[in-house]
């Protein structure tokens, strides 16, 4: 049974990570060229898909009486955006020839640095729809 309490609009960090990733690589193409635009996507794309895969399992339940539910969800998220994150960067080193690493990492770096503080701009209250 779900309770009543309000996920928090974690959804709002998802899509300003992905926008940014968007904006970086749309502007790195028009200054740079194509190599260092999809290094730069994928490394802001290793950030954000794993994050919003762990959002979507952390909030999944609300509430004491789902307390069990609750630390399972962050536990299979994490672990989940742990081992996806492991794995795309894996692909992205063997698998893309032509790859600039540095933006790749830069990429992610942004990206990951985007979502904590849209974290702290998330207003929440469980009881009342604030956002």
């Amino acid at each position: 049974k779900m309770s009543n309490l309000k996920p928090p609009p974690v959804y709002k960090v998802t899509i300003a990570q992905l926008a940014v990733t968007i904006f970086i690589a749309v502007i790195s193409l028009l200054i740079s060229g194509s190599i260092l635009a999809y290094s730069l996507l994928l490394g802001g794309l290793i950030s954000a898909v794993p994050n919003s895969y762990f959002a979507f399992h952390a909030y999944r339940y609300q509430g004491a009486r789902n307390a069990q539910n609750v630390v399972k969800g962050f536990i299979r998220g994490e672990l989940g955006k742990i081992i996806m994150t492991v794995v795309l960067f894996a692909l992205s080193f063997t698998l893309i020839t032509s790859l600039n690493e540095l933006a790749l990492i830069l990429g992610f770096t942004l990206i990951h640095f985007v979502g904590v503080v849209m974290s702290g701009f998330i207003s929440y209250s469980p009881t009342h729809n604030t956002s």
